[in-house]
């Protein structure tokens, strides 16, 4: 799993992800968001973009950060999702639970009025 970390702007950062979320790499993804949690943000998004698979263990790590943000009062957004990663959101029923957005740019662009 290739991580990348980036803050956009103070308080957002992106978070982007490449290769498949499964039960092997959900630790380390939780490892990198858990801190960000802990450093102020305002916003965070997590760029799917190069995710070709998630399984219900990287599921199960987005959940955790979901209920994480809504403790913390922190944004929380995933962003580019494939049309297969999307579909297992879907299918948990989690499509309509997550901020979800085409990209992540545009996300981090909506701050403005924040």
């Amino acid at each position: 799993m290739k991580i990348q970390i980036d803050e956009r702007k103070p308080g957002v950062f992106v978070v982007s992800l490449g290769g498949d979320l499964d039960m092997s790499s959900s630790p380390q993804v939780r490892n990198i968001l858990l801190p960000i949690f802990r450093k102020k943000a305002s916003h965070i998004v997590v760029d799917l973009t190069d995710v070709p698979y998630i399984d219900s263990s990287g599921i199960a790590t987005f959940v955790e950060a979901l209920q994480l943000s809504r403790k913390d009062k922190v944004r929380f957004s995933l962003a580019g999702a494939c049309r297969r990663v999307e579909s297992i959101f879907d299918l948990a029923y989690l499509k309509n639970i997550f901020e979800m957005a085409p990209d992540a740019n545009q996300l981090v662009e909506g701050e403005q009025g924040r």
